[in-house]
């Protein structure tokens, strides 16, 4: 969609600083010339695609510079831009990506100054698309992972997942998923690993997808258990969906690994994306992957920088309760030795991602209090909706890589007292949706954790301070 060009400028120098689209003759002595391209129109004249990236070009001479706004993500030679800002250090016309995020407010302001000083600031409409990474298609492929019916092509059937005995249900879902990550290119493995003389038996079967990095000297993750609750398990029976625990991390993950690809993304580090096995029975499988020596198991002699966890999503702020009050957000990093301070700058992507990129309500509370939180702080905080801050929560797979000194964010919805299906039968993706208000909210509630993760990740892949803390 085409809109009107809306330009407005802060700051002329010699009344006529800019060239180029921006209307003064290149033959004009002493001009400098600035350039902003959209879509391979002049900026301002086509609308940000919520949630789609679109392609830019900047024309100008060393020393301009491009500035976005927080909520706007810019992509250069394949990697995220973290601070926005793009300065030019020679005569050049530099390509890249913008990708306005379904939380981007209007209106969009792209900042630019020219090489002579002149500043200009240009008002970019917004249009609504399905995002890179949509609740719509998260819902759709959690209907077809889990449901039942004659039409394969209609239904997956991928229920009763849980590991060993053995169970040929588990391993046909883990070929299905191996499938869609092969599909997208990545180099994917089986890892199976077997502690006793009964090979049908596995002690863990993980699907690792790895993409090699810029730097060989260093890997990073994400992942989620693809396992769920065996019959009769704790606390509520076990269940044969898993709905929520954790068919919603395992889809999450297949659309995080085909945004990568769909922005082309190259990482800084070795990278794996990973569905965990064995997580209900004590991070079997995790650990098999950081423990093992193989080929596709985590590398002993290259420096882990962080791993980020998706575990039980999508019964979470914004979705509401039936009595009116929002179900907690619960965002944890670490390693946390010290609870009086911020110790890990992983901590302030987190910080920086949900409250700054996508404006959640940092101060958001209940009366009364949340079921369920934290290790650290609970008592001074039990209240608040956006449970988001450094922990040493544990109880998933983010433990492992922790432990092995990698900065970790795990992400995690309502839980226990706040969503009694967990671990029951009831764990179904009818009533999550019918819990949360609907499949619209419950869209909207995983879309937003979705994209908490997925930028999270993005920041984190270009942040040098973010190191192995071992």
């Amino acid at each position: 969609m085409r809109r009107p060009q809306s330009l407005v400028l802060v700051l002329v120098i010699l009344a006529a600083g800019l060239s180029g689209c921006f209307g003064a003759s290149e033959s004009d002595a002493g001009i400098k010339s600035l350039n902003l391209q959209i879509a391979h129109e002049d900026a301002g004249v086509v609308a940000l695609p919520r949630g789609q990236p679109i392609d830019f070009t900047l024309y100008g001479e060393e020393g301009a510079w491009l500035e976005v706004p927080d909520d706007v993500l810019m992509f250069v030679n394949h990697s995220l831009v973290p601070t926005g800002y793009l300065h030019l250090d020679d005569d050049e016309e530099v390509y890249g990506q913008i990708l306005a995020t379904p939380y981007t407010i209007e209106p969009v302001i792209l900042k630019m100054m020219a090489m002579d000083g002149s500043n200009l600031e240009i008002e970019v409409a917004l249009e609504n698309e399905t995002p890179i990474v949509s609740g719509q298609e998260w819902y759709q492929k959690m209907d077809f992972i889990t449901s039942v019916c004659d039409d394969s092509t209609k239904c997956g059937a991928y229920i009763n997942r849980w590991m060993g005995s053995p169970n040929p249900n588990f391993e046909r879902a883990a070929s299905f998923f191996q499938g869609h990550f092969a599909g997208l290119g990545y180099e994917t493995h089986i890892l199976r690993v077997i502690d006793h003389l009964n090979p049908s038996e596995p002690e863990s079967l993980n699907m690792i997808a790895w993409q090699k990095g810029r730097n060989s000297s260093c890997v990073q993750g994400m992942g989620a258990h693809m396992d769920i609750a065996p019959p009769g398990g704790p606390p509520g029976g076990g269940t044969y969906e898993g709905a929520y625990d954790n068919t919603a991390g395992t889809v999450s993950m297949m659309l995080f690994a085909k945004a990568f690809k769909e922005l082309d993304i190259v990482f800084e580090c070795d990278t794996f994306l990973a569905l965990w096995s064995s997580e209900e029975e004590g991070l079997r499988g995790s650990s098999a992957f950081a423990t093992n020596d193989c080929d596709y198991c985590l590398p002993k002699d290259k420096e882990l920088r962080f791993y980020i966890n998706m575990d039980m999503m999508g019964i979470s702020w914004p979705a509401k309760k039936s009595t009116g009050d929002p179900f907690p957000y619960h965002a944890w990093s670490g390693p946390d030795a010290d609870s009086a301070i911020i110790e890990q700058p992983i901590t302030y992507v987190m910080d920086h991602v949900i409250f700054d990129v996508q404006h959640a309500p940092r101060n958001l509370s209940i009366d009364g209090n949340y079921g369920a939180g934290c290790d650290q702080h609970w008592d001074e905080h039990d209240n608040l909706t956006m449970d988001v801050h450094e922990d040493t929560f544990g109880r998933s797979d983010h433990v492992t890589f922790r432990n092995l000194g990698a900065q970790t964010i795990f992400h995690l919805g309502a839980y226990d007292a706040d969503y009694d299906a967990y671990h029951s039968p009831s764990d179904t993706l009818d009533n999550m949706a019918q819990v949360v208000g609907g499949q619209d909210e419950l869209e909207k509630s995983i879309q937003f954790v979705m994209w908490s993760a997925f930028m999270e990740f993005l920041f984190a892949d270009q942040e040098p301070l973010i190191r192995n803390v071992g």
